[in-house]
């Protein structure tokens, strides 16, 4: 076995934690073999009721999602929210990335976060989509806001890094350790999103190559279902907690 624990982003189900509510869905989740949740969200629950759920279903609490302005302006709300919860990964999903002015621009107000949530006692960590491997020279502008903001780890999604044509295995190998988690999404040979066990990226060699530089955070992320998402989520942690070292 490749890893012993694999997380899910909550924000892949979305609808179900809105329709079933989250005491339902976490325990699913948990029946699945999901070890662990990245929020998006909270659903209206309190901390010390997300702490019982999370303590009642088994469920780590991994990280949380939480956007930029959001953790700006709430910053003491958010991170009062997660010591409670013990969680370990504080980050950021998306921020402005449209040219050079505004890697800048964003690196320094990641930079300055990242500093005051160590200080708090969490990791902090970028997650990427596909702007953020566009270039405006002869590096991606996430590496651009890498260099700008030393104190920033990144969250890499292996999806969206791969659609702009990034060999996964070997960014991570040039940029550990900052590269602190992987986000595990699948994608079909023509860039769509899939199960995790139909598409095209060979989780095996990248999470492989994560661990071999240190990475000890794997969580799934899927935007679509083409059919039940709880089943799919099944065969998905059946899939990865199938592989093997090669």
């Amino acid at each position: 076995m490749l890893i012993k624990s694999f997380a899910i982003q909550l924000y892949s189900i979305r609808d179900e934690t809105e329709s079933m509510g989250f005491p339902v869905v976490l325990q699913k989740l948990s029946d699945i073999g999901y070890s662990g949740v990245e929020f998006a969200g909270y659903g209206g629950l309190g901390e010390m009721e997300m702490r019982f759920l999370l303590q009642k279903t088994g469920l780590k609490p991994t990280g949380a999602h939480i956007g930029l302005e959001r953790l700006e302006t709430a910053f003491d709300e958010e991170i009062a929210y997660h010591k409670a919860l013990g969680t370990k990964f504080i980050v950021v999903p998306a921020a402005p990335f449209d040219n050079a002015e505004e890697v800048k621009q964003t690196a320094a107000r990641l930079n300055t976060l990242a500093k005051k949530v160590k200080n708090a006692g969490f990791r902090f960590a970028f997650h990427n989509h596909a702007i953020e491997f566009e270039r405006d020279g002869s590096q991606y502008r996430i590496e651009d806001m890498m260099e700008l903001a030393p104190e920033v780890d990144l969250q890499l999604d292996l999806f969206w890094a791969s659609r702009k044509d990034c060999d996964c295995a070997a960014f991570i190998q040039k940029h550990a350790p900052r590269v602190t988690s992987l986000h595990i999404k699948q994608m079909d040979d023509k860039g769509g999103g899939v199960d995790l066990g139909d598409g095209v990226l060979d989780f095996q060699k990248l999470i492989q190559t994560g661990l071999d530089n240190g990475i000890d955070t794997f969580i799934h992320e899927q935007e679509e279902f083409s059919g039940d998402p709880f089943e799919s989520l099944t065969n998905g942690v059946k899939h990865i907690m199938s592989l093997r070292k090669e």
